[in-house]
């Protein structure tokens, strides 16, 4: 009976920690979108006529981020291809939204309709916030669009790291 005890405590602890680990590799994909925003508003101060460069770069990095971190919390998860489907879908649907609109509605659309499909792969009601960019539709500037992701962002990677440290 001693061990059966012991080996279910192992299994919490294990458990908890890979929901804390979950919560984590969101909040980094999350403050990777932060710091890539943040430097484009900083180039766009400084050396906006590399906006272009710089957003191929920027979008290259947060990819490579997303792919280990998504590589990483799938390893243990059951029907790994799966997984991905509504997240991807929800992108480029989102994508070709931002193409059609091709303003700051199109990118409020993007994020929408991409953090829902986040939300339908993961489950993850925190995902959800930054469809509150949907406001945009209300004041379709793109100062209003970036200030709303970036608070969006903001209080998914901190909402993610709170719940992390709470499990943990």
């Amino acid at each position: 009976m001693e061990e059966v005890r012991e080996l279910k405590e192992v299994l919490d602890k294990v458990e908890k920690k890979l929901v804390a680990a979950f919560y984590i590799y969101t909040a980094l994909i999350y403050s990777a979108w932060l710091a890539t925003m943040g430097g484009y508003l900083l180039m766009m101060l400084l050396a906006p006529k590399y906006i272009g460069f710089y957003w191929i770069i920027g979008i290259t990095l947060i990819i490579l981020v997303t792919v280990k971190v998504y590589k990483t919390y799938l390893k243990g998860e059951a029907g790994e291809g799966k997984v991905g489907y509504a997240w991807l879908i929800g992108w480029i649907i989102g994508g070709i939204l931002f193409g059609i609109l091709g303003d700051a509605r199109g990118l409020a659309s993007m994020i929408v309709v991409g953090h829902i499909g986040m939300y339908v792969s993961f489950r993850e009601i925190s995902m959800l916030i930054p469809v509150l960019a949907i406001v945009t539709f209300a004041n379709p500037s793109w100062e209003f669009a970036t200030a709303l992701i970036i608070l969006t962002y903001s209080l998914v990677a901190l909402i993610n790291l709170y719940k992390a440290f709470r499990v943990i």
